[in-house]
């Protein structure tokens, strides 16, 4: 089942934003939160892997890079705290997908095309998701799975790009702090993680565990490509 697509952003409108992730950007339709009945124009999941595939994966700091103006305060002047939404995230993706600026931060043998589907299907996620609940703090498990349906993609991989946005929220806000109070700012993704004192990789992790979504056969979220019982869930499962 495909999805529809949103309207594209302008150029203009995100030019001072800075963005990368590990793979997506999309368009998915408007306030209708229903499947579209048209084919699917992304190719089939077993075609193309999840965004911390082995074969395919991004730098740990380059979507961070990308969006660092969201992080330092040196934001663009339509930019606020209250407008770093769901839909932003996804646009933000959307512009650097459209910049050319993705291969540099894929490691792997990946072709160009294979990086944009995958940016595209990630920004299609953030848009459905979007569409629900702009926050994205307080959707429930059916409307994620609803979400995997919707877009043609896994559970896992619903949660790996939600767990970016959310991670990239929850940092945006503890900069903010250390703005207001005079301290300084993080300058790299590992200052930023060290002040997280965890990794967007942690948060899909605990969020698929604690709702009970990742079963025992399930792909590990780590992008091993094994499954969860044998290798970050080894030792959780009885024999």
């Amino acid at each position: 089942m495909g999805f529809r697509r949103f309207p594209l952003p302008t150029r203009s409108s995100f030019h001072q934003l800075h963005l990368s992730s590990a793979a997506a950007a999309a368009t998915p339709s408007s306030s209708s939160a229903a499947s579209s009945a048209s084919p699917s124009p992304y190719p089939r999941p077993q075609l193309v892997r999840s965004i911390s595939s082995t074969s395919c994966r991004s730098e740990g700091a380059g979507w961070f890079d990308k969006i660092k103006g969201v992080f330092t305060g040196k934001k663009g002047p339509d930019s606020s705290k209250q407008a770093f939404s769901l839909i932003d995230f996804a646009n933000q993706m959307d512009t650097a997908r459209k910049l050319g600026s993705l291969k540099q931060f894929v490691v792997g043998r990946c072709s160009e095309t294979t990086i944009a589907v995958e940016f595209e299907k990630q920004a299609a996620i953030l848009q459905y998701l979007g569409s629900i609940d702009p926050t994205g703090e307080n959707l429930q498990v059916k409307q994620k799975q609803d979400a995997a349906k919707h877009c043609n993609c896994t559970i896992t991989e619903v949660e790996n790009v939600l767990s970016k946005y959310l991670w990239a929220k929850g940092a945006q806000k503890k900069i903010e702090k250390l703005k207001e109070e005079g301290k300084p700012m993080p300058n790299s993704f590992s200052e930023v993680k060290k002040l997280m004192g965890s990794t967007p990789l942690d948060l899909a992790r605990s969020n698929l565990a604690n709702s009970g979504q990742l079963g025992r056969n399930a792909p590990c979220p780590c992008g091993s490509n094994k499954k969860y019982k044998r290798c970050c869930g080894k030792g959780k499962f009885a024999a």
